[in-house]
């Protein structure tokens, strides 16, 4: 049987902090600290829904192999999201109807990106650098398994392998429709790198103005950039 172009992974977050809630657990005192982290965490994991309803009316569009990519990323990140509820949830005994009355009360200001926003390859453009990001920062965060259960960890390595495949769906949609395009894929990750400069707007994109995306060095746009320039060119 041919596997299907794009990938997609099957897991369930609320399965496994199910099952963390139901063995003998028992909260070890997680810092307080952390729950401004993961609040920003499922903001930015949830707000996937605006970004989602933004793009539908415009299906007829696109491509159906990006029409696809957009519903099975959708998924994932509503999956994602629903993983950061149980978190605050089961850590920080937070009300997980306050958490999406919250969330439900903000707009979203897709304004600044209506040109990145405009065609098929920009679109795959900035999902695989925004993807990229968030590969990187989710790696970095290894507190997981502190937090005395394995399952926080498995969850969080789920959440980045997830993460990854939406990268390296885009990058294979890239090189399969666009491989003549590498000049106007540079093109795009510079505006890209531009637009980092403007704040967080409730769009899922580009939400990396806050200390969670500290990555360790000023200009992780550009090397971001560099390194999917890089990819893109890479034998296949």
């Amino acid at each position: 049987m041919k596997p299907p172009f794009l990938n997609k992974r099957h897991w369930s977050s609320r399965a496994l902090f199910k099952e963390i809630a139901n063995s003998d657990w028992v909260n070890p005192g997680i810092d307080p600290k952390y729950e401004d982290f993961f609040l920003a965490d499922l903001v930015s994991e949830y707000d996937a829904i605006n970004l989602y309803h933004y793009l539908y009316p415009r299906r007829s569009e696109f491509s159906p192999y990006f029409v696809q990519y957009l519903d099975l990323w959708f998924l994932d990140e509503k999956n994602h999201a629903d993983g950061f509820i149980e978190l605050n949830r089961l850590i920080f005994n937070t009300d997980e109807e306050t958490l999406l009355d919250n969330l439900k009360s903000r707009n979203s200001d897709f304004k600044p990106f209506e040109e990145i926003l405009s065609n098929e390859l920009s679109l795959l453009t900035v999902f695989a650098y925004d993807e990229y990001i968030s590969v990187k920062t989710y790696k970095k965060d290894t507190f997981y398994n502190q937090f005395g259960h394995s399952g926080f960890d498995t969850w969080i390595c789920n959440l980045i392998a997830d993460e990854a495949t939406h990268f390296a769906n885009a990058i294979k949609l890239l090189r399969n429709n666009h491989s003549s395009c590498l000049e106007l894929i540079e093109k795009n990750l510079t505006r890209i790198i531009q637009l980092e400069s403007t704040p967080y707007r409730n769009t899922f994109l580009l939400d990396h103005d806050g200390p969670h995306f500290l990555l360790g060095n000023s200009d992780y746009a550009e090397a971001a950039a560099s390194e999917i320039l890089d990819i893109l060119t890479r034998d296949k």
